[in-house]
């Protein structure tokens, strides 16, 4: 939303809320009236240049989403990257890395700020090759996700806590041209247009950031590796879960020594998990925890196996691994691929928007096995989600018509549930096929073709309408319709309305038939209305200053 969205004064939303508690709507008791909207998009952003990254930050503003996510690329700050040698410089000081190498990080926060958009920060692979952990090193997976030396790494996200911390000095920008070398060597790393300048409004000091990521997809072979190791009385123990609880450590450790916590006002997500893997995301979870599939700490050989204490004691390993338990939250990336999402994925240990409910009975029974199950339950976080559609992808189901009903449905689902604190779009753009694959095959269109707007920039039908979608769980025409939607684009602080429009079977024309409002702080409608007949049902909006906007027309039978 825009930042004129984001000044108006707390008074304004007592008002409003006393409005809508007169009027006598309010949200579903078991709904997630704070659930935020998020896109990653890091091809448009960190690896453009600065012109790109400034519209596609205005894209994002315009469709009325919360938050950015962006990875937080230790390769890209750190200096030396690709020596295995570890240079001398204080790792816990961001003016100590090279000049220019935070530039991109800092344009972002920047400018979202000035735009009204929060920032998300998720910190990813690859590393330094100085920082490789002692044994990950090794050919389990590809180079892009090796473990870190959890010591140093805990010491680069101090530097980046103090550098976002609300208090660092706005330094003035270097040149982006010292960083192509190192692009160059990184795999997968798009080619930058030639630099281009853009006016900054400079400030005292860089806006704080207050939303974390830890790692990503932490249970798949590509983004943690090596996950498995020899037993010293033969056999192997599964690695994976013990090397994130480290990476855990040390990211709390970094965060809350640079003045980060969920105290401070900072959400803390840990978890990122995938659904495919090399462990499924619910084993991954309780072996993450050290805890059997009946909720008791793992003992002895079955401890030794995911590489657990094989002599448990809940109340020392709570203390160790604060993270864990003093999180803001678990964080899953809930992929149905070709599935709809209210059908569940054939395979039935993937945790999607249809069971998503699963995940969260394991979060509480984890956390209450260890004494420390949250009021309300353990937070739930959906950090990256999409559909592939065809076109470009010849190998998908989706067609791009499919993608947006889809889209708005999975938001509806997602809203259904109060633990659920946020959905995050990926991408705005499709990836571009995989280089250096055949032309037409799979593994050429291993990317992702997710977006919003396709490779070139022309919009899919999702792009007009993602910043109202509506759903209609049950499309018939009647004396009481539930009708679901979001105002993304709205001023929140302050109660909106909307028109629902009616065409009617055979008509050319739009009627409106009902007025909406709000009745959440993140813009959500849902009310029931009566439906003439059958035809199709949309939602109009208009902004303050005149833009209309419209959801995707609904038929009605």
């Amino acid at each position: 939303m825009a930042a004129w969205q984001r000044t108006l004064a707390a008074a304004a939303a007592v008002v409003a809320l006393v409005c809508v508690l007169a009027c006598g709507a309010s949200p579903r008791a078991s709904a997630s009236a704070n659930q935020q909207s998020i896109v990653q998009d890091d091809n448009h952003l960190i690896y453009a240049t600065p012109k790109g990254m400034l519209r596609t930050l205005q894209q994002l503003a315009g469709l009325g989403v919360d938050r950015v996510k962006v990875s937080m690329v230790w390769w890209l700050v750190a200096p030396n990257a690709t020596s295995k040698r570890r240079p001398k410089f204080d790792a816990t000081n961001p003016g100590a890395y090279p000049p220019g190498a935070w530039d991109r990080y800092d344009r972002l926060v920047t400018w979202a700020s000035q735009l009204g958009l929060k920032v998300y920060f998720q910190f990813a692979p690859p590393i330094p090759a100085w920082a490789v952990a002692r044994g990950a090193a090794t050919n389990q997976g590809p180079p892009l996700g090796h473990a870190p030396d959890t010591g140093l790494f805990r010491q680069f996200v101090q530097a980046v806590g103090r550098r976002y911390s609300g208090s660092y000095p706005d330094p003035p920008q270097q040149s982006q041209q010292s960083q192509q070398g190192l692009l160059a060597s990184l795999p997968s790393v798009p080619n930058p247009d030639p630099p281009a300048t853009t006016p900054v409004t400079k400030a005292s000091a860089l806006p704080r950031v207050d939303y974390w990521g830890i790692w990503n997809e932490t249970n798949e072979r590509s983004w943690l590796n090596p996950w498995w190791q020899n037993l010293p009385g033969g056999g192997t123990a599964m690695i994976q879960a013990k090397l994130y609880r480290g990476i855990v450590d040390a990211v709390w450790g970094g965060l809350t020594a640079s003045g980060h916590s969920p105290a401070h006002g900072d959400t803390i997500l840990i978890g990122e998990t995938a659904n495919r893997g090399v462990w499924q995301p619910l084993p991954f979870i309780r072996a993450l925890y050290c805890l059997s599939s009946s909720y008791r700490p793992l003992r002895g050989y079955a401890a030794s196996k995911v590489a657990c204490p094989t002599s448990p004691n809940r109340g020392k390993f709570v203390a160790q691994h604060p993270g864990l338990f003093k999180a803001s939250g678990y964080a899953h990336h809930p992929y149905g691929f070709d599935i709809p999402p209210d059908r569940g994925y054939p395979d039935r240990s993937y945790v999607t928007l249809a069971n998503i409910g699963s995940l969260e009975r394991m979060l509480n029974r984890i956390f209450a096995a260890y004494g420390k199950l949250p009021r309300g339950g353990v937070p739930l976080y959906l950090t990256e989600w999409g559909y592939k559609t065809d076109p470009p992808n010849p190998y998908v189901r989706a067609s791009p018509g499919q993608q947006q009903v889809w889209l708005d449905q999975g938001d509806y689902l997602a809203w259904r549930h109060a633990y659920v604190r946020a959905l995050a779009q990926f991408l705005l753009f499709d990836d571009r096929p995989k280089a250096g694959q055949p032309r037409g095959s799979k593994l050429y269109w291993s990317t992702f073709q997710t977006g919003l707007r396709y490779s070139n920039g022309n919009p899919k039908p999702a792009y007009s309408t993602f910043p109202i979608p509506i759903w209609l769980p049950k499309s018939r025409h009647g004396s009481s319709v539930e009708v679901w939607g979001q105002l993304r684009t709205a001023n929140h602080s302050a109660v909106q309305y909307a028109t629902l429009q009616f065409r009617r079977r055979g008509s050319a024309s739009w009627t409106p038939l009902a007025t909406l409002h709000t009745s959440s702080p993140e813009g959500f409608l849902d009310d029931h209305v009566a439906i003439p007949g059958g035809g199709s049902v949309r939602l109009a909006w208009t902004s303050p200053t005149g833009q209309s906007y419209y959801s995707r027309a609904v038929s009605v039978s």
